[in-house]
C-alpha cells in the first residue's frame, strides 16, 4: 500500500470513529474525543499532502458546531 493510500486510510478511520464517537456519546468528554481524532486526522491529512477536498471535510467538523450533529 502506498503511503499516501495508508494516510487516506488512516484519516477515514480516525473520521469514522470521530463520527461514532459524536453519534453514540451525549457528553461533553465524548465530544472533545471526536474533537482529538478530527484534529489528529487533519495533521495526518496536511503531512501527506492530500487534497483540499480531504482537508475541507475535516475542517467543516472542526468549524464551532461541526462536531454538534453527526
Amino acid at each position: 500500500m502506498a503511503d499516501d493510500d495508508e494516510a487516506r486510510a488512516r484519516v477515514r478511520r480516525l473520521l469514522l470513529s470521530g463520527d461514532n464517537t459524536l453519534k453514540n456519546r451525549d457528553d461533553p468528554a465524548g465530544a472533545q474525543r471526536a474533537r482529538s481524532r478530527f484534529e489528529e486526522a487533519l495533521e495526518v491529512a496536511e503531512e501527506a499532502g492530500l487534497g483540499d477536498d480531504i482537508l475541507l471535510i475535516i475542517r467543516r467538523r472542526l468549524a464551532p458546531g461541526g462536531t454538534d450533529a453527526a
